[in-house]
Order: structure tokens, then sequence, then C-alpha cells
């Protein structure tokens, strides 16, 4: 989670008086909605239903599906907080160097973490770098367009990503790299 800056903290009262959500939360989808670029999130606060995605158009997935409710409200903070961050990018969030990607790639167009799974997508680079527990693999991402990771659960576990293409098992793309780094 980043820290915010003091305009970011501004922004955090402003929202929790306008979307009945405590601070801590708006703070923790600031931060989700800051690493997914204004574009996407994933986030998971007990206020939101527990663990979900956002995506700027409309795809929005919580844990509790049926709750309408908490859906449009959830939706109506994340497009907000998008459209601040398109206003005032990178004032929100206080600067720090929290890298773990390689730093030719760059800066990632979205970012993300859940379940020890963290992943940092480089749309123009065509690259998509993910980390589980020591290990960090960068993928060619080919010709999709990257707007989503899933991870399955179960006696398998299982990662796909979604594309204009559809769902795309991680493990059929391309591996550029593959490196080992020290637990954090």
């Amino acid at each position: 989670m980043h820290s915010l800056s003091p305009r970011g903290l501004a922004v955090v009262d402003e929202l929790a008086e306008r979307h009945d959500f405590s601070r801590d939360a708006i703070a923790h989808m600031v931060s989700a909605v800051t690493d997914g670029n204004g574009q996407m999130a994933m986030f998971s606060h007990p206020e939101f239903g527990g663990p979900g995605q956002w995506m700027q158009g409309g795809m929005l997935m919580l844990s509790d599906p049926v709750n309408h409710v908490l859906k449009a409200r959830v939706d109506a903070l994340c497009h907000e907080i998008g459209q601040i961050l398109a206003q005032q990018p990178g004032r929100l969030v206080a600067e720090e160097n929290t890298a773990w990607w390689p730093a030719a790639l760059g800066t990632p167009n979205a970012t993300g973490e859940q379940n020890g799974l963290r992943y940092a997508y480089f749309a123009q680079a065509r690259r998509l770098v993910v980390q589980t527990e020591d290990t960090i693999r960068v993928y060619d991402t080919l010709d999709h367009r990257i707007g989503g990771l899933a991870q399955q659960q179960g006696s398998q576990s299982r990662f796909t990503v979604t594309s204009q293409h559809g769902d795309v098992d991680l493990a059929s793309l391309p591996v550029i790299s593959t490196s080992r780094q020290p637990p954090s």
C-alpha cells in the first residue's frame, strides 16, 4: 500500500464523506486504483466485501456478486478515484521507489498483488512480470492487451490473464527470463 501525500489524505477525507466508507477503506482503494494507473484495481478490504477487481469501463468483481448496492458504491468510488488520478497524476501518493521488476521495463501500466502473487504489466514493451514467492518471471504477452490477472485456487493453482482474446493461461505465454530474489 502506498503512503499518501498530503493531497492524497485530503482526497481520502473528501471521498469518505461522499461515499460513506471509512478513511481506511478509501485509502486502501486509492492505493489500489493508483497501482492500476487509474484504470483498474485489485483490492481486498472488508468494507468492499473482501477481495475484488475493478476495471474502468464497467467490469467489477466482488466476493459477493449479488450485492448490487455494494457493487454500485464500489464502482462509483473507483470511477471517481480514476478521474482524480487522471486530473492529478502522481499527486496522491508520496514518492517512493518500490519497483521490484526489471528497471529496464520502466513504469508499468498496471500492478497488483493477490494471495502471495504480484504482477506488473508493461503494455508497450509487451511484457508481464509475475513474482511468486522468491521467483520473478518475465513473460512475453505477444499480441495480448492484458486487462486482468486471476488466480484459481484448489489442488493446483492456475493463473490466467484476461485479454481481448478472452482468458489465457499464463503458462501458455513465453517466458523471457526467470530470476530468484531473496524473500523480503
